[in-house]
């Protein structure tokens, strides 16, 4: 299965680690918790990057979902901890720059849904 009309979302297909729903997902939550992000950390670059990292974060964690509340519950929480801990080392470190991954690189996935992903957030 590698069409995406082929593919619906459901939590039975992300669980079962289907490339195509964390596609789905991904487009579907992206604005939301990059837009919660750049409302805490009010930069867009650092925000992009958090909100990156918490999905391909929820991506190896795939199987340990039940439903779509516990999703966006693990997402908020996660987007939030990395807004908070940056902000702090912001503090202590104001030239610090903008976020960076604390080593959640990109799952992996198959390159063309890696492109996708990514060309969906360069245009966002």
């Amino acid at each position: 299965m590698t069409d995406l009309e082929e593919v619906d979302f459901s939590i039975l297909h992300l669980r079962r680690g289907v490339p195509e729903a964390f596609k789905i997902l991904f487009f579907q939550y992206y604005p939301e918790f990059f837009s919660f992000a750049d409302m805490l950390l009010q930069d867009r670059l650092s925000a992009k990057n958090v909100t990156m990292e918490a999905l391909f974060l929820l991506w190896k964690k795939h199987a340990d979902f039940e439903n779509e509340k516990n999703i966006k519950a693990f997402l908020y929480l996660t987007v939030r901890n990395h807004c908070l801990n940056f902000i702090r080392y912001l503090q202590k470190n104001p030239e610090g720059g903008e976020y960076r991954p604390s080593g959640i690189t990109a799952p992996l996935l198959p390159d063309t849904i890696l492109q996708d992903i990514y060309h969906f957030t360069a245009a966002c």
